[in-house]
């Protein structure tokens, strides 16, 4: 436990200083909300249920209590924040696979991919990097961007800032996967899939106990993938799968310990752009299976998690979890990307000739490295008696170490760490390029980064309708990155640290009745910035906040649940070049200055609502509108679409027809704009108008245990780009079909 000296140390003194300092609250409806306390073990008559299944599934709106926002046990309508949750039965109608797929259904999330294998998620105008397994923070860099909803039971997403459990973000959204768990009881699932570009994919689920009463249990899936896809070239050779052993410690403690991996291996992958204009000024208009990479191109990814975990219940009020987390991770990469010639020493845009389709050259890159992270958590949450009422309260440490290696490479026929192609013609080039040799140079970069922390979180009941919720967290955070270059044997170090930095948290909820609720929050996250002033002193942290305001209602008979909310967001802090000091003249000429700049902000509206308008017919409906004000300097994230509609349905047909059941959803986007985008006649502004796109689903149960269900995303077979950053487009109508059997 030595990378944890922090927690073994301070634990149970921290403890006790945050009991009497973290504070929160929420009390909505009495009756729901205590329907909604797992924690108390209570002795109930058993009472066995018969029945089929006829209405439509729940939807995604209406999660089951959670802990991601604040670490208390909330229900939706207790937390002063827009939450979402995806659940396994949504997952599987819909056939999402991936993370991505998963959140570009979800309200108030824009997804868009720089190239085949970098998505990009966005909350309220800003970029999402904070991502959670089971709560504790997990690779969200090029290690482990490709989360695989096999191993997984539902998708939490918290809109906002959430510093209180993440530490250091953006004030965007936290992303929050929960791990499938073993039941008692032998059983599982079994799937195969067809579809579009020979994609073929395979789930196996299984819960398996190992005694007699299930005490002991465990749980294993395997996902392998592979496919092509709609570029040429491009092929996808992945897998997921997840082994978890639980058992329950008596009466009260239940402990577990799992392994999950993934590794992805795909070749011809696109990394940049292809060309958007000609060089007479005209539309390239290129197909939309163009692809700059030749077969040879692979980008390898692959990460494997040990988890352990240990849940013990004090009394019916009391209960303590703690967590570790080790995490390894690999990448390489030989890949290519498309630009124009190379004179003078800089590469030019990518302009191809119109008749020729000369002018554009190939650029081979390699990069490679491996990363480790160990994380640890612990948390103690409970009820306790103050002014004759009861209120919640939840405390806890973390600790987190990461060690990134990166490698260098150099091309070994020239000694450069570039390689060059000319394409002839870039409208019937096939891919041909000769295969480049590259081999290690000994150069290399090792980032070291640690977090500690403490954090709380209460619930104080302040009157029979008014609930009150307040939390902290105050963050250590130290980075070092260690530069060495061969062969003279140079080291560079870079030293950054963050002290003592507060992130705070405070909500109040009203329940105005038996069924609805309003709430108001205030929230706080920071992210530490490698840039420093023109006096050579380090840049603050970049300082986000959230602020929201808004109602949430729930009629559980009646089906029907929804949510509105006014939010504001701003950055601050965030670093700019300084352009009144020449480039390069810090850290003797290595370095530029920079100034911390504030303004950045967004500000909109959210509605959120699901509704059972018969026992078989299911809808949900979530549109968001964010205006984004960004500094002159900060124009990052500029161009991302003000309004985003999320429309679905799922009916389930009755009598002759009742195995059949089906399902849409209309997701729609309004105009991007991004500025100076490069064209030969100099930075212009590139339009892409309003949008949507008709997913469909059908299924077929043609006996108890088995189904058929068929997927087409994109049904219309829209042609547009998925983002205007990078000129990319987006993918075309694609369908699948999977077999589903239960036992």
């Amino acid at each position: 436990m030595s990378n944890f000296p922090f927690a073994s140390a301070v634990v149970p003194r921290l403890i006790a200083q945050l009991i009497p300092l973290a504070s929160a609250a929420c009390l909505c409806c009495d009756t729901w909300a205590q329907e909604n306390q797992p924690e108390a073990e209570v002795p109930l008559p058993t009472i066995t249920v018969q029945g089929a299944r006829k209405s439509a599934p729940k939807a995604s709106t209406a999660p089951k209590a959670s802990r991601a926002s604040t670490g208390l046990l909330l229900t939706p309508r207790e937390t002063p924040q827009s939450v979402s949750s995806v659940e396994r039965e949504q997952i599987e109608q819909r056939s999402l696979t991936s993370v991505d797929m998963v959140l570009r259904s979800t309200t108030g999330i824009h997804v868009s991919f720089y190239d085949t294998q970098r998505p990009l998620y966005y909350s309220r105008g800003f970029l999402i990097t904070d991502f959670q397994v089971d709560g504790l923070p997990t690779f969200s860099n090029s290690t482990n961007q490709e989360f695989d909803t096999a191993l997984y039971e539902r998708v939490e997403i918290v809109r906002g800032a959430n510093g209180i459990l993440t530490g250091v973000g953006t004030p965007s959204a936290t992303i929050n996967l929960i791990r499938k768990r073993p039941k008692p009881i032998f059983g599982g699932t079994a799937s195969v899939s067809v579809g579009s570009w020979d994609y073929y994919r395979g789930e196996l689920d299984l819960n398996v106990p190992l005694n007699d009463d299930g005490s002991v249990r465990s749980r294993w899936v395997i996902a392998p993938q592979k496919r092509h896809g709609f570029r040429d070239r491009y092929q996808e050779d992945k897998y997921a799968l997840l082994g978890v052993v639980e058992a329950d410690l008596g009466r009260s403690t239940v402990a577990s310990v799992g392994y999950q991996r993934q590794k992805n291996d795909p070749t011809a992958g696109v990394w940049g752009t292809i060309p958007r204009f000609t060089s007479d000024g005209g539309l390239a208009n290129l197909p939309e299976s163009t692809n700059f990479s030749p077969s040879w191109t692979r980008w390898s990814r692959e990460s494997g998690t040990l988890f352990a975990t240990v849940d013990h219940q004090f009394n019916s009020d009391w209960s303590l979890k703690a967590s570790l987390n080790h995490t390894e991770g690999k990448t390489f990469s030989l890949r290519t990307y498309a630009s124009g010639p190379f004179v003078g020493g800089t590469i030019q845009q990518p302009f191809p000739d119109r008749a020729t389709g000369a002018g554009i050259n190939l650029y081979a890159a390699v990069s490679g490295g491996n990363e480790t992270q160990d994380t640890l958590d612990a948390r103690l949450s409970g009820q306790f008696k103050l002014g004759g009422r009861k209120h919640d309260l939840s405390v806890g440490v973390s600790s987190l170490r990461t060690d990134n290696v990166t490698d260098g490479y150099t091309n070994l026929a020239s000694g450069s760490t570039r390689y060059i192609y000319t394409i002839p013609n870039v409208f019937n080039w096939d891919g041909s390029a000769s295969y480049p040799v590259y081999g290690r140079n000994g150069n290399f970069t090792e980032q070291k980064t640690s977090q500690d922390a403490v954090y709380g979180s209460a619930r104080w009941r302040l009157a029979e309708p008014l609930s009150l919720l307040t939390g902290a967290r105050f963050t250590n955070w130290r980075r070092q990155t260690d530069t060495y270059t061969a062969p003279n044997g140079a080291f560079g170090v870079v030293r950054q640290q963050v002290e003592r930095e507060p992130s705070p948290f405070l909500g109040v909820v009203y329940d105005l009745g038996q069924n609805l609720s309003a709430y108001a929050s205030h929230t706080g996250i920071f992210n530490p910035q490698n840039y420093k002033d023109r006096d050579g002193h380090p840049l603050d942290p970049v300082k986000g906040t959230s602020d929201e305001v808004g109602i949430k209602g729930e009629w559980p008979v009646q089906g029907l649940s929804g949510s509105f909310a006014f939010f504001q967001v701003k950055q601050d802090n965030y670093g700019v070049r300084d352009s009144s000091v020449p480039p390069n003249t810090l850290d003797n000429g290595t370095a530029s200055a920079y100034v911390g700049v504030d303004g950045t902000s967004s500000f909109g509206w959210e509605a959120d609502v699901a509704a059972r308008l018969t026992s078989n017919w299911q809808a949900t409906a979530g549109v968001t509108r964010v205006s984004t004000k960004r500094h002159a300097l900060d124009l990052t994230y500029a161009n991302l679409p003000e309004w985003l509609v999320k429309l679905g349905t799922q009916y389930r047909f009755s009598g002759a027809l009742q195995p059949i059941e089906v399902g849409a959803q209309l997701l729609w986007q309004g105009r991007m704009d991004a500025v100076n985008v490069p064209s030969p006649s100099g930075p212009t502004m590139v339009t892409q108008s309003p949008f949507g796109l008709l997913n469909l689903n059908a299924s077929w149960r043609f006996s108890e245990s088995t189904s058929v269900n068929l997927a087409v995303n994109n049904a219309l077979d829209k042609r547009y780009w998925a983002t205007l950053d990078y000129a990319n487009y987006g993918e075309p109508r694609f369908a699948s079909l999977t077999l589903r059997t239960r036992f």
